[in-house]
């Protein structure tokens, strides 16, 4: 059935006492989500895209984004819930199936503030929203934008739903809506004990047409929205479950895994399988696209048992291969030289060449892994076209990834098939970090699944191709140098980034989507914080001149849990410790003159050093230890983090991090413990990477390979870790990588206060004196 409307219109179909109704904010919303999220539950009616009622007073509310542990399957529910006014416990959830109208939510309602930030999620924001959201639609979790860029639109949808409650119920009772309220899933006449649940409600109410002038709530009056509610899915993920890519099971379903080439760029010559076949359970092994062999098997056990056995000669790529050690050390040679000046302040040279003394400082963070608990992987069922065009075959894929657009486009690519045949089951993810905006995965699962029609075959990869065929976190170095007059003024800075774009390679990689071209000497978001203003620093910094040299390499890079900031956050947040220095102040005191006029950020700080006992001195418990605090502020996708660090150093120099305190300003909280669990745990992810985190490259080949060399905290290793969550009004931000970036220079001011050894190269575990 076709259904079609421009704006708010409506449309309905009646079938077995089930009712699916269709419109939505997008221009091109054609119904389709609708239908596709009503289901085949006919006792249920899908008022919206985003919310369907069953008899029952059940609301089940569709979430577009990825859930990878970040709460989006809870945080996304409440905001509907709370303008709806449902109750929470007939609250659940569904991830949304593919359809341009969910997309469209998500970009274009982006605050303007995102839309000009030249970070790398702007840059796709930018791009979709000229080229490819009027087209097709785009679905994507990344750049901690669900909140950021849907919590009005969302605030709408559950607004417009009561809207059409209410009126439905007041054609049942007589009256006029103006006599009517909600609360907790019923309307009720305010004169009278009298009430109809939602669920009675929901068939009449989808019949109406929807108001476009229907006003959201009154913050002050939320009854969900703040509160420390638990999660939808937190159940079900506890007793086991829960869906993620790994789990999935269907009927005459094969299992495969697969193998690369190890050295990167290399090419699959050829492959003995004589031994392989010789498995149990074997089905075949199949080359996969030009770069790689997997074996299809009874079960991923004996798939993998069968590519162990597999011998591979691989053509190498010509000339010397590729060093990590080689090339990061080249970075420290070549600040001066082709560098591309992306912004110079007017009066910088000025500033520059009056003033009396020049700092300067060189700094190096390495490639990192994204390390997800699930390893990659994807089920693809590929079925034959049924007429003598090929294309009518059709693919359907299960996929855990931060993209069902991007995973219907890849699968639909790989399988050569019409658009309408391509279908795409969402699953939660094992975590994302940015990885699984990377669809290298899909597109291998549908490459094998062709060469076994008829047949689901899940993929998936083993940990050490996990690690070895990531697409890493950039290797960058930069320069940094401040200006300071006979007064001891800071009059200029001069700042030079060297590294590989990362818009580029993803751009390249998943077709060009993302826009702005392949040239990383135009990737401005390998510049911030410098340059952003939604990923930014928040000081007042006097004339600043920027400076991009960008590499390319055989190395593929790609998002990284706060890309950018992850690396020029520490650089920013320790260059500032070290001008504090020298000018012979305390740290959260210059930031207090860097901040001047800069309220909210001000009463962040304060917060911070209140809660981080900052200037109070610190307990040392074992002769011979040293311990010490460092401090960091940094403005992260449309939210404020400062955090606190406090280390003990031993007497043999062992790094103990004791306690971790952030606050963190949101600007308006959805749920608070949702927030505290992200923090946390981007606590322990910078931690990770600040002190053990590391990827080499030797002879074109990936060194580390599993948990045993590429290092993560352990349980035992956590320090305490205390969260406040200080929102002071506004639009919400992101929240998902906002507590990473600041922990790195923290930790190393935290070092250098205790011992006075200035980490300015990372992982702390590289350095020569000091052991983690």
């Amino acid at each position: 059935m076709q259904i079609s409307r421009r704006g708010v219109v409506f449309s309905g179909a009646v079938a077995s006492g089930g009712l699916a109704i269709a419109y939505g904010l997008s221009t091109r919303d054609d119904g389709d989500a609708t239908l596709k999220f009503s289901g085949d539950k006919l006792d249920s009616v899908a008022i919206h895209a985003y919310i369907k009622i069953d008899k029952t007073g059940e609301i089940t509310i569709a979430v577009p984004q990825g859930e990878m542990g970040q709460g989006v399957t809870t945080s996304v529910p409440m905001i509907i819930a709370e303008e709806l006014d449902a109750n929470w416990d007939n609250i659940n959830y569904e991830l949304a199936p593919l359809d341009k109208d969910y997309g469209t939510y998500v970009i274009s309602e982006l605050p303007t503030r995102v839309l000009m930030d030249p970070g790398i999620m702007a840059d796709m924001a930018r791009g979709v929203l000229s080229k490819i959201v009027p087209l097709l639609g785009l679905a994507v979790t990344g750049g901690s934008t669900t909140i950021l860029g849907n919590y009005e639109p969302l605030r709408v949808v559950g607004a417009v739903v009561r809207d059409l409650l209410i009126r439905a119920a007041a054609e049942k009772m007589s009256v006029t809506p103006d006599e009517l309220t909600t609360s907790n899933s019923r309307v009720i006449h305010k004169n009278s004990v009298r009430y109809i649940n939602y669920g009675e409600l929901a068939e009449a109410a989808a019949k109406l047409k929807p108001h476009s002038n229907v006003k959201t709530k009154d913050p002050l009056k939320y009854k969900l929205l703040g509160k420390p509610l638990k999660s939808i899915d937190s159940l079900q993920k506890v007793n086991g479950s829960a869906i993620y890519g790994i789990d999935v099971q269907l009927p005459g379903m094969l299992y495969a895994s697969i193998r690369h080439s190890p050295v990167l760029g290399g090419k699959l010559s050829s492959y003995d399988d004589t031994e392989a076949v010789k498995t149990n359970g074997i089905y075949g092994v199949v080359s996969v696209f030009d770069n790689a062999v997997a074996v299809v098997a009874n079960s991923t056990w004996n798939a993998q048992k069968g590519i162990d056995k597999t011998k591979v000669t691989w053509a190498a790529p010509s000339g010397v291969q590729y060093s990590s050690a080689d090339e990061t050390s080249s970075y420290l040679g070549m600040f001066d030289s082709t560098s591309n000046i992306l912004h110079e302040d007017e009066a910088f040279q000025k500033n520059w060449d009056s003033a009396e003394v020049k700092l300067e400082s060189v700094y190096q963070t390495p490639y990192l892994a994204h390390v997800c608990m699930e390893p990659m992987g994807c089920t693809a069922l590929y079925e034959e076209s049924l007429t003598d065009d090929p294309k009518d075959a059709r693919i359907t894929v299960w996929s855990p990834s931060q993209s069902s657009t991007f995973s219907g486009w890849n699968a639909g690519l790989v399988a050569d098939v019409h658009d309408d045949n391509v279908i795409v089951h969402s699953t939660l993810m094992g975590g994302g970090f940015g990885r699984r905006a990377d669809l290298d995965y899909v597109r291998e699962s549908v490459a094998i699944a062709k060469q076994f029609p008829g047949q689901p075959i899940k993929l998936t990869w083993k940990r050490e191709e996990d690690v070895q065929q990531d697409v890493y976190r950039p290797a960058t170095a930069a320069r940094f140098r401040a200006a300071i007059d006979k007064n001891k003024q800071l009059k200029a800075l001069d700042i030079v980034l060297v590294g590989k774009s990362v818009r580029a390679g993803f751009g390249k990689r998943n077709g060009g989507f993302f826009g702005g071209g392949t040239d990383p000497s135009e990737d401005s978001s390998m510049l911030s914080p410098m340059l952003s203003p939604m990923n930014s620093h928040p000081y007042q910094f006097p004339p600043m001149r920027l400076s991009l040299n960008a590499r390319r390499n055989p190395v593929p890079v790609g998002n990284w849990r706060s890309v950018a900031l992850s690396h020029n956050g520490f650089y920013q947040e320790v260059f500032v410790d070290e001008i504090a220095e020298a000018l012979e102040l305390d740290l959260v005191e210059f930031r207090r003159i860097l901040l001047v006029g800069k309220t909210d950020f001000l009463s962040v700080l304060e917060y911070a050093a209140e809660k981080g006992n900052w200037g109070k001195p610190l307990n040392v418990t074992e002769i011979g230890d040293r311990r010490g605090r460092g401090i960091a502020i940094l403005e992260a996708f449309g939210s404020t983090i400062c955090q606190v660090v406090e280390v003990t150093v031993s007497s043999e120099n062992f790094v103990k991090v004791d306690r971790v305190v952030s606050v963190v300003d949101p600007h308006t909280v959805v749920n608070p413990n949702i927030i505290e669990a992200q923090i946390e745990g981007a606590v322990i992810d910078g931690l990770s990477s600040a002190l053990y985190g590391i990827v080499d490259i030797e002879n074109g080949q990936v060194v580390q390979s599993n948990f045993h060399d590429y290092r993560l905290m352990k349980m035992t290793d956590v320090p305490v870790i205390e969260t406040y969550v200080k929102p002071q009004g506004g639009h919400p931000g992101g929240i998902g990588e906002t507590g990473l970036p600041a922990i790195a220079p923290a930790l190393s001011g935290a070092i250098y206060n205790a011992v006075g050894i200035r980490i300015r190269s990372l992982p702390v575990s590289l350095s020569k004196t000091l052991f983690v």
